[in-house]
């Protein structure tokens, strides 16, 4: 393709960007119901021994702390109670400009309806896993992210699936418990029972106390494998300070793959403007655990790690903060294997224990 015609593409590709961000823009003056919105967030990382054979990497990382985003969210009073909501959020790079998830609107696409009964809405949306989970990790106020987050000790395992396609997601808040429901849609033909998932979670939020349990079930394609993951967490406020504890497991049906992850960790406002947090992770994993990312997946067997990190956060307004992470993860047997390759893209030979040390400078803003 020569190079006018790939400027040709590339414009044409920006413009559903442009006349969206323009439409937020007009309307936002004209129905306060829609708003454009948004995170820019980068950091550069320094990670040691990053493939098991001590070779290290310095980068700008996408994201860092948070991935960069921009969304339209609208919500239009349809009368008795009742509201015409809808969401559509892209993900970028920050480090290259490039849209994430190799879809248009690959964080969140959604529409539904709201009202006392709660909301329905229809869509590519987070699971009940990712809303209740998430919420009781105890790094940087819940912000923790894979570049950093021992949550991803041996890879993308426990959040991989946490945005749904195809689905339908009730909600609903009664004092203090927010339920959440999810269904997915397989779409194969000649079986409703291939490719759905169903899931839900149950959240308690009450004064300095909060609990939370969810629960996510997907079948594959062919309906040869059923992954089920879980979580349960909590969180409480003393003072200054929250702190956390948690635990989340998933369970392969072919092969009986089985990851498991405890975590305890602490958060503290220090000043008004910086606010520090540290955790310990536990993980360990067994049965028949293979390589994610090779083209003849390779047996690795049982194994563990354990992971602790500490992040500082400082504000420098109510929108923009700076912040600087540092973690170690010391894994062996099999998750040695599972982490190397998630990192460096292949696992590491003969390599029975390794131990991988990061420290990440960045910041981000949110518009």
């Amino acid at each position: 393709m020569n190079q006018t015609a790939s400027h040709w593409l590339l414009a044409a590709g920006l413009l559903p960007f442009v006349a969206l961000a323009a439409l937020a823009g007009t309307n936002a003056h004209a129905e306060p119901g829609v708003t454009l919105y948004g995170i820019a967030s980068s950091a550069v990382r320094y990670t040691s021994n990053l493939d098991g054979h001590h070779n290290g990497q310095a980068a700008l990382v996408s994201g860092g702390m948070v991935g960069s985003r921009f969304g339209l969210k609208g919500d239009e009073d349809l009368g008795g109670g009742n509201h015409a909501i809808f969401r559509l959020e892209a993900g970028i790079g920050s480090d290259d400009g490039r849209s994430s998830y190799n879809t248009l609107f690959g964080r969140q696409a959604y529409a539904g309806l709201s009202g006392d009964w709660g909301s329905l809405t229809f869509g590519r949306q987070y699971n009940a896993l990712n809303n209740i989970g998430w919420a009781f990790n105890p790094l940087d106020q819940g912000w923790g992210n894979f570049w950093s987050d021992p949550l991803y000790i041996g890879g993308d395992i426990f959040f991989q699936d946490y945005r749904i396609n195809n689905s339908m997601v009730y909600k609903k808040t009664a004092g203090p418990f927010t339920l959440q429901l999810d269904y997915g849609t397989g779409e194969q033909p000649g079986s409703l029972a291939r490719g759905i998932t169903l899931g839900g979670g149950l959240m308690f939020q009450q004064g300095a106390l909060a609990l939370g349990a969810a629960y996510d079930q997907r079948k594959s394609a062919d309906g040869g494998n059923t992954v089920r993951n879980y979580s349960v967490g909590g969180s409480y406020a003393f003072g200054k300070a929250t702190a956390y504890l948690g635990h989340m497991g998933r369970r392969e049906s072919a092969g009986d793959a089985r990851f498991n992850i405890a975590f305890a960790g602490l958060g503290y406002q220090l000043t008004p403007a910086l606010h520090v947090s540290g955790a310990y992770y536990r993980y360990w994993q067994g049965g028949n655990v293979t390589t994610q990312f090779q083209d003849v997946p390779a047996l690795l067997g049982s194994g563990n790690a354990d992971s602790i990190a500490v992040v500082a956060d400082y504000a420098l307004s109510k929108r923009t903060s700076v912040y600087l992470e540092a973690d170690a993860v010391h894994a062996r047997g099999g998750a040695v294997g599972r982490e190397t390759e998630y990192w460096a893209g292949a696992p590491a030979a003969g390599v029975d224990r390794t131990t991988r040390v990061g420290v990440m400078l960045g910041m981000r803003h949110h518009f």
